[in-house]
């Protein structure tokens, strides 16, 4: 079985030691996973802050491609930056760029994994010597003008002179702990990432519509068949006039205490063939002369919508009042009122 490598790289300026970095196949899976991770983390609470905020701005989230878009752009991007950051761990690189792990004039991969093992990338210019168990190589004998690869075989140590750099390589079997990335690596790595997060919250504007934004035709189609029956259509109609019930409850806040209750209306309204109403009245109240709020009630009503009808029709709507928004008195104080109500109620019938 094929043992692991890692390389060792020493920077050596003056006969000081300025920095040092392993490379290793473990180093490139753990740069990679972490990433990939901290991208995918970073596009996670993205998509939750820009929902936040739209639906802080009144907009309503189509969720189904809202989530499609931050899917795309944050896999897209946490698998950009592993790949990224998994090639950045596989070589060490020296030249003028800040990325760089060593200056150099010339910017070029010192020393790099392939599939054949590491090598070291030679230009002309570069000096120095590889020890591999026999008499050691001189370098620039292997260079030559140009540029060259040049196999750093396991167990090996090599010198390069490049300037008055000088780069110490040792080649051995990976049996330390896993190399981090160079300092402030994955920052940029991440900060790149950033991009296609920021074309994803742009994106999300158009997964979104104002609340109260005009409606498509796909939405105004009407859930009543156009082959339904007439009590069909009514059953409906009257289903839909329950659920708008709730609006009655503004006529009580005007009335005494006691007709703050539970109760049954019955609307005759006329209805056009697109849902309009067009004529409507309280045929009958459960509320009685003591609670007068008909004329409340039929403009109340007035305001309802229903779905597009097949034909215009005329229909009867029984409601129930089931509960109102105005809190009311309990105890004592609810006592009182009802029999205030019941003084000025005998007051005006003695009047009469």
């Amino acid at each position: 079985m094929k043992q692991a490598q890692s390389v060792e790289i020493a920077y050596l300026m003056s006969g000081g030691v300025l920095s040092q970095r392993r490379l290793s196949r473990r180093g490139e899976w753990r740069a990679g996973i972490t990433t990939f991770a901290v991208v995918a983390g970073m596009s996670v609470v993205a998509a939750l802050l820009v929902g936040l905020a739209l639906l802080a701005a009144h907009r309503v989230v189509y969720m189904v491609p809202y989530l499609i878009v931050w899917m795309i752009a944050g896999f897209g991007a946490a698998v950009l930056a592993a790949v990224r950051a998994a090639h950045r761990a596989r070589c060490y690189a020296i030249g003028a760029d800040i990325d760089d792990d060593a200056f150099a004039a010339s910017s070029l991969p010192l020393v790099r994994r392939t599939s054949r093992g590491y090598v070291m990338r030679l230009t002309a210019g570069m000096t120095g010597r590889l020890e591999s168990g026999r008499a050691p190589v001189p370098l620039e004998g292997v260079v030559g003008d140009g540029v060259a690869d040049v196999p750093l075989p396991a167990d090996s140590r090599a010198e390069i002179q490049v300037g008055v750099a000088t780069f110490v390589l040792r080649n051995r079997p990976d049996g330390d702990g896993v190399p981090p990335l160079p300092a402030g690596a994955m920052r940029r790595f991440v900060r790149k990432s950033l991009v296609p997060l920021q074309v994803a919250a742009l994106a999300s504007i158009l997964c979104a519509v104002r609340v109260g934004a005009q409606i498509g035709d796909a939405e105004m189609r009407s859930a009543i068949p156009a082959d339904a029956t007439p009590l069909q259509v009514e059953t409906f109609l009257r289903s839909e006039a329950q659920l708008q019930a709730r609006t009655l409850h503004q006529c009580f806040d005007m009335m005494p205490i006691s007709c703050q209750k539970k109760g049954y209306v019955r609307f005759d309204v006329s209805l056009a063939r697109s849902g309009e109403i067009r004529s409507q009245k309280v045929a009958y109240s459960s509320y009685g002369a003591d609670c007068p709020m008909n004329q409340c009630l039929s403009e109340v009503v007035g305001t309802w919508f229903f779905e597009p009808l097949p034909q215009s029709m005329s229909v009867m709507l029984p409601v129930q009042v089931l509960r109102t928004d105005k809190p009311l008195p309990y105890g004592q104080a609810r006592a009182a009122a009802d029999v205030e109500r019941k003084k000025a109620r005998d007051a005006t019938t003695r009047i009469d």
